[in-house]
């Protein structure tokens, strides 16, 4: 005779390893969702899109303000750095190159 708990439990043992594996999320889909990224997964779009970085740092004016440096591909810093804690005019100021290189990548 069949266990009665078998019997219950087969169709969703079945269902459960029946399941579509979910593709992971990426930053560069939630940056064409428009969520707001941490300074660091900006970071790593940005140098995936182009090869520049960001990198958090201290003005060199006042030791205590953060801030957050623009480094290109050959790891120089570009310009000043950008006073801070958030990222918001970093992401402004290259949110245009993010979005030019997603765009040519899915032509």
């Amino acid at each position: 005779m069949m266990n009665p708990v078998a019997i219950l439990a087969a169709p969703f043992a079945a269902a459960a390893l029946a399941l579509p594996a979910t593709p992971p999320v990426t930053a560069a889909d939630l940056w064409r969702e428009g969520v707001h990224l941490e300074w660091w997964e900006l970071s790593d779009l940005l140098q995936e899109c182009t090869g520049w970085t960001i990198k958090p740092g201290h003005c060199p004016d006042d030791p205590d303000e953060v801030g957050h440096w623009l480094i290109d591909p050959a790891g120089d810093p570009e310009g000043d750095i950008w006073p801070g804690p958030d990222i918001d005019d970093v992401e402004n100021y290259v949110g245009w190159r993010i979005d030019e290189a997603l765009d040519s990548a899915e032509s």
